[in-house]
């Protein structure tokens, strides 16, 4: 009998042990480790890049393989980012881009005969041009993200600046959706086929993108056209929600219901959430699907999903955010919510892991 008791008692206490106390060891481990791994995610999603030079290394070595030769293609995205109406971050994008000028002209001097950066030497240059609100030999996080921010509206200039000159066959400055899609013919495009990739699928991301309807689209439009989830272009935001959404739409409603709300976005959003909260402020999927429902239909619709857009469907721009809190997570040793030029030294790897790497990916493959 007294065996018995035993055994009970033991098994009682594995039960509690795995049933209790093992899942909160691992809610207490599972923050930092999920926080690193989606932060490599992050940083690894569209080749981020910290430093301008960065940047210019890797276009320098995809050019070089395409072509055999490099050119100097970085001073043309500081052109197209400087000849367009950017308003990323309205106080520091016009000093900013001048500094990059600046940096960029003395891009050499910092470039090993391997094609390497000297990093340390890099962040000790650029430390106080980040350190400007307050000068406090401190760098903040919307000091940081303001300078990342800007790495991304520069790549987003180059891409398209590239894409504009390629297709802008008669040289008017405007790109036509016949010199952009010339493959489509017109009996395509009376079809209006509205799968994805058809011909009157591409047409309405076109008209979306074109703001003043003049059939063309300028620098701002190309770019809202190639990169719509970095477009502040609201019509442009919905269109992409709507396309996305005919994915999760299992009944064809037009609508997302609690069962496709769960089963296709909350994931995503929480996941992001988790990592800019550090694991507070989740909220559960049926109180999140609740919120976004203001019109308590029990639907979610295109407008609906908006609040959470930059969640479910972020672009460069909203993982410029990411990647600041990436990077202040894991080099902010003291935890007061800055970076000292030592500990960034310190931690020098993690602002420049590109030019370790063959090159970066571009998510725009359906082009």
């Amino acid at each position: 009998m007294k065996k018995v008791v035993v055994y009970a008692v033991i098994a009682t206490a594995f039960l509690l042990f795995f049933v209790v106390i093992s899942p909160l060891i691992q809610d207490q481990r599972r923050g930092p480790v999920l926080n690193r791994r989606f932060g490599f995610m992050i940083r690894e999603r569209i080749g981020l890049s910290f430093d301008p030079l960065e940047g210019r290394i890797i276009q320098e070595r995809s050019e070089t393989a395409m072509t055999g030769s490099s050119d100097d293609d970085g001073k043309k995205l500081l052109s197209a980012a400087g000849n367009t109406n950017n308003n990323v971050n309205n106080n520091n994008t016009n000093t900013t881009t001048r500094l990059f000028n600046e940096v960029m002209e003395t891009y050499d001097q910092y470039v090993t005969a391997g094609g390497k950066l000297n990093t340390t030497l890099r962040l000790t240059i650029l430390f106080p041009l980040l350190d400007r609100d307050p000068k406090d030999y401190l760098i903040s996080f919307n000091e940081l993200e303001g300078w990342i921010l800007q790495q991304s509206m520069d790549r987003l200039n180059y891409t398209t600046f590239n894409d504009f000159n390629s297709k802008d066959k008669d040289g008017d400055s405007a790109i036509s959706f016949r010199e952009y899609l010339p493959h489509f013919s017109d009996s395509d495009l009376e079809k209006k086929g509205m799968g994805h990739g058809e011909a009157g699928w591409w047409q309405e991301r076109f008209d979306t993108a074109d703001m003043d309807h003049n059939g063309l689209l300028n620098f701002t439009e190309l770019r809202d056209f190639l990169h719509p989830e970095d477009s502040k272009n609201e019509g442009m935001q919905k269109w992409l929600l709507r396309d996305r959404m005919k994915r999760m739409d299992g009944d064809n409603d037009g609508k997302l219901n609690f069962k496709e709300f769960e089963e296709h976005v909350y994931s995503t959003y929480a996941s992001y959430v988790e990592f800019e909260t550090e694991g507070r402020n989740v909220p559960q999927p049926h109180h999140k699907f609740h919120e976004l429902d203001v019109n308590n239909d029990n639907f979610l619709s295109a407008e609906e999903l908006m609040p959470i857009l930059g969640y479910i469907f972020p672009g460069e721009l909203t993982y410029a955010r990411f990647y600041t809190i990436y990077l202040i997570n894991e080099a902010d040793d003291n935890e007061d919510g800055k970076l000292s030029l030592e500990e960034m030294i310190k931690h020098e790897v993690i602002f420049y892991h590109t030019v370790q790497s063959d090159g970066s990916q571009d998510d725009h493959d359906e082009l």
